[in-house]
């Protein structure tokens, strides 16, 4: 008998040995794993160096992209079914748990996949010196997403009424051709809209602001309940590999932008440029459900939103709680 227990703890042991080895995690369900994004590299950078230098395989997962306009667009597919990982901006991951709750298999939260102050940007003529010189004027913004969030907290900053701007809903590479004709008098969005107006409009055009000191937003990856219940460990093995991206990145942030720069299509130093000032810090914390909370209001308060979010239910740390216990606090 005590041959018998010896046997079958090296089986198990050994077994635990074959999954573990060389970085390895065990038996994620599928072959193959889709990730959805938007066009852009905010929130996106560290799984796309995971994939394309192979730290993912080295889990066990196979992952593959598909690429829409915005995050906003991305989550739309997202719920109709597409896809295994959604990474969108805050609003629209806000919007898709709302959707979503209630439903036999939600889209929850998994985990902040970046923060960044410094890539929203107020974009204007070159006339245009301070938000004052808005009152009476044409902004473009995006609205439903946080380009309208970012407009309200900049024009509130500075006590400029929202009723004294008129708001032109317009898209991101529109927001470009609109301000270098003069159809409106600047926009806000993220980057890299704001370096594009400079390019196409050149002194004509001044970004006027960051989102530096207004707010921060967030990236957020999102998935359904389902995965996390039914192949955590895909989903352990994919965070993972995406801390391991993120640590890499750090200290190879040339060689980083390039990988990432082909994979979007966007310039090499355009991208460096966003990798450098963002926070790829994967914890669930306080001033992420802070920020989170913060626009929820927001969007409530434009009718947008019917709920606030419920972080017991909008949101599952099983994830990251599976990788390690510091990263939800």
């Amino acid at each position: 008998m005590c041959s018998n227990v010896i046997l079958r703890l090296f089986t198990a042991v050994f077994a635990v040995f074959v999954v573990t080895i060389d970085g390895v995690d065990a038996a994620p369900k599928k072959d193959k794993y889709l990730y959805l994004t938007g066009s852009t590299p905010q929130g996106t950078s560290p799984i796309v160096v995971a994939v394309k230098k192979g730290f993912c395989k080295k889990r066990g997962l196979d992952i593959g992209f598909k690429l829409f306009t915005s995050g906003g667009v991305a989550a739309q597919s997202f719920i109709a079914g597409r896809g295994d990982w959604v990474v969108t901006g805050d609003w629209p991951a806000v919007r898709t748990w709302i959707k979503t709750q209630g439903e036999s298999d939600p889209i929850v939260g998994l985990f902040p996949a970046a923060h960044y102050t410094d890539l929203s940007v107020v974009v204007s003529k070159a006339s245009i010196k301070k938000a004052s010189d808005f009152k009476g004027k044409t902004m473009g913004v995006w609205l439903g997403t946080t380009s309208e969030f970012f407009a309200a907290k900049y024009l509130d900053a500075y006590n400029v009424p929202l009723d004294a701007v008129t708001y032109k809903n317009i898209k991101p590479a529109e927001m470009v051709v609109a301000l270098d004709r003069g159809d409106i008098a600047g926009f806000t969005i993220w980057q890299p809209f704001g370096w594009r107006s400079e390019q196409v409009s050149g002194k004509k055009v001044h970004i006027l602001s960051t989102g530096k000191g207004f707010f921060t937003e967030y990236m957020v990856t999102s998935t359904r309940r389902s995965l996390i219940e039914k192949d955590p460990d895909a989903v352990s093995a994919m965070i993972k590999c995406t801390q391991d991206a993120s640590d890499w990145i750090a200290g190879n942030v040339d060689e980083a932008s390039k990988i990432i720069g082909k994979h979007f299509k966007i310039p090499v130093d355009n991208v460096k440029q966003m990798v450098v000032v963002q926070n790829f810090d994967l914890t669930y914390n306080a001033p992420f459900r802070k920020a989170m909370d913060e626009l929820n209001g927001f969007m409530m308060s434009k009718g947008k939103s019917k709920k606030k979010v419920n972080w017991a239910t909008n949101f599952d740390s099983r994830g990251l709680r599976s990788v390690s216990a510091s990263l939800v606090k």
